[in-house]
C-alpha cells in the first residue's frame, strides 16, 4: 500500500539533481514535520563530509530537523562510487526498510532520496524500485531537461507503471541553463503525452543554493499540491 508520508526521490540516472531537488523540497516542507533520508550513500567514507545528507544539511536553513546529523539520515555508507550490490559488504534490504519506516511512523512527511536510478542495484535480488515499493512510497522522478531526456525518463516510468508503482510525475533540470526554451518545452510534451503523467516544470541554474529563486520553489510547490500536501 502506498502513503503520501514518503515521498521517494529517484532519477533517471545518476547526476541528475536528485539532492538538489530533495534540498528544495524539504525547504518546501520547512513549516511540517518532515525528515530527509538517504538510506544509500556510496562513494562517500563520512557521513558529515561529502555525503549528500551533509549537502542538505550544509544549504537547509538550520540544517536538518529535529536536531539531525548527516549520519543519522543514512543507514549504509559506502566508501565505493558504485551501485550499492558492489560498493562493500552485502546491504541489509530489509533492516534498510525497517529505517525508512521507524521515521515514517515518527513524523507527517519522509524525503527519501534514492541512489541513482529507479532500477539500481541494492542486493543481487533488490533495487531501489523494490525499496521504494516495500515502504509504500510515491516516487518523483528528476530527470535532464536536454536531449536524450525523453528516452530515458519514458522508460523509468514505463518501469514504475509496470510494476504499479504510484508517482507523483516529473521535475527536469538544466542547472547551467544549456538547454534552449523550445526544447524543453517539446521534451516536457513528450513525456506528458507518452505516459500520461505530469512534468511539473523544468529547475534551471541555481546561483546561490542557500536562496533558490522563487521559480524553482514554485516548481517543487506545485509538487506537493498534486500530492496533496
Amino acid at each position: 500500500m502506498t502513503t503520501d508520508k514518503i515521498i521517494f526521490v529517484t532519477g533517471t540516472d545518476t547526476d541528475v539533481g536528485k539532492t538538489v531537488v530533495s534540498l528544495l523540497v524539504m525547504r518546501a516542507l520547512a513549516a511540517r514535520d518532515a525528515v530527509y533520508l538517504k538510506p544509500v550513500q556510496t562513494g562517500c567514507t563520512d557521513p558529515g563530509q561529502g555525503s549528500d545528507a551533509s549537502f542538505v544539511h550544509d544549504l537547509l536553513p538550520g540544517g536538518l530537523p529535529g536536531g539531525m546529523t548527516p549520519a543519522d539520515c543514512i543507514h549504509s555508507c559506502r566508501p565505493l562510487p558504485k551501485a550499492p550490490l558492489f560498493a562493500g559488504d552485502p546491504v541489509d534490504f530489509d533492516a534498510l526498510c525497517r529505517f525508512i519506516a521507524a521515521h515514517a511512523a515518527g513524523h507527517e512527511i519522509t524525503v527519501v532520496e534514492g541512489a541513482g536510478g529507479l532500477l539500481v542495484p541494492i542486493t543481487a535480488q533488490k533495487t531501489m524500485l523494490d525499496l521504494a515499493i516495500q515502504t509504500g512510497a510515491t516516487l518523483l522522478v528528476v530527470g535532464r531537461a536536454g536531449l536524450g531526456t525523453i528516452n530515458h525518463t519514458l522508460l523509468t516510468l514505463e518501469a514504475l507503471k509496470a510494476r504499479k508503482a504510484a508517482c507523483l510525475g516529473v521535475v527536469l533540470t538544466d542547472p547551467t541553463d544549456a538547454v534552449l526554451e523550445l526544447d524543453r518545452t517539446e521534451n516536457s510534451s513528450a513525456i506528458e503525452n507518452f505516459s500520461g503523467l505530469p512534468v511539473h516544470g523544468v529547475i534551471g541554474r541555481i546561483a546561490d543554493l542557500r536562496n533558490p529563486h522563487g521559480h524553482a520553489q514554485a516548481v517543487i510547490e506545485k509538487i506537493l499540491s498534486s500530492q496533496g500536501s
